[in-house]
């Protein structure tokens, strides 16, 4: 039989179950025949069990899922931010905003701003960052935004995992020629220029509903997704892991509310000879209507592992 393996067991015992006397009848079994009897029985099983256990050897596999993954465990924060000191400092320390030592800091460009909500708007607590863009086109002015900046833990480790909660209180249309809005980016910068590397992009369905979208700038290419949509008026959570790296070895992955929606590998993330850096934005052209105002809450960077 296919499976098996041939079991051959032999043995010679004399193992006497009762004698017979010199006048011909049968004698009692002494009390040790039982006992060989016994002996004789568990040699039998120990054979069989030997026989068997070449025939079907046991292999335990350890599942996959038993460990937790690189992008699924909790890593340790090395930074963060909940806007409950009432301002925008938090993106800048060790140091005050403007520092020589500072970690980040808020960069504005055209008629774009970000300030500290209090109105009871936050994800938690009692404040949230607010960005405000107004993208009207002046001339002067092509473009809008504003960015909340992180440097500090980008330029010490290579490999990171972002988080930050996003609020939109409304449906919005970039309408610009082309048409985009940033809203979570990578920069590099060298000795020369600073320029974006990898952005998450806002788009449109054919529906209207908003949506995100990876751009490569360095590649000039963009990658979409049909997992999710942005909802309008709740707060939503965008999670990213980016390694960053100076040849195509590098690596981008989103997920929004937990789910992943975007995974990039082999990708070039920085300049060669550039640095990394990490912001989140309300940055455009042209959006409808106008002016756009977003906002963000409870950010972090964390090491090792997607943000607790």
């Amino acid at each position: 039989m296919s499976g098996f393996t041939s079991l051959s067991v032999s043995f010679q015992m004399a193992i006497p179950l009762g004698g017979t006397s010199s006048s011909g009848s049968r004698s009692a079994p002494t009390p040790a025949k039982p006992l060989l009897l016994c002996i004789a029985l568990l040699i039998l099983a120990a054979s069989l069990r030997n026989e068997f256990g070449r025939a079907f050897p046991i292999r335990i596999l350890r599942s996959k899922t038993s460990e937790p993954s690189p992008i699924t465990r909790s890593g340790r924060a090395l930074w963060s931010a909940d806007m409950e000191t009432g301002d925008l400092s938090q993106w800048s320390v060790p140091d005050v905003p403007g520092g020589a030592n500072a970690g980040g800091g808020v960069f504005n460009s055209g008629f774009a701003t970000a300030s500290v909500d209090s109105v009871g708007l936050a994800h938690s607590g009692l404040h949230a960052a607010k960005l405000f863009a107004n993208t009207l086109n002046t001339g002067e002015f092509p473009t809008s935004g504003t960015r909340l900046f992180r440097w500090l833990e980008p330029e010490k480790y290579p490999e990171l995992y972002y988080r930050v909660w996003f609020y939109f209180p409304q449906r919005f249309v970039p309408n610009g020629n082309p048409p985009w809005w940033n809203v979570f980016q990578w920069k590099s910068k060298r000795a020369d220029t600073s320029d974006p590397f990898v952005a998450l992009n806002i788009g449109n369905r054919p529906d209207g509903a908003m949506y995100f979208y990876l751009y490569d700038k360095n590649a000039k290419q963009s990658y979409g997704q049909s997992v999710s949509n942005i909802p309008e008026g709740q707060w939503f959570q965008v999670e990213a892991f980016y390694k960053c790296s100076g040849d195509k070895t590098g690596h981008v992955t989103f997920w929004q509310d937990g789910v992943q929606i975007l995974d990039v590998a082999n990708v070039q993330t920085r300049y060669p000879d550039g640095n990394c850096a990490w912001s989140v934005n309300n940055y455009s052209t042209s959006l409808n209507p106008n002016p756009a105002t977003v906002y963000v809450d409870d950010a972090a960077i964390c090491l090792g592992g997607r943000c607790p």
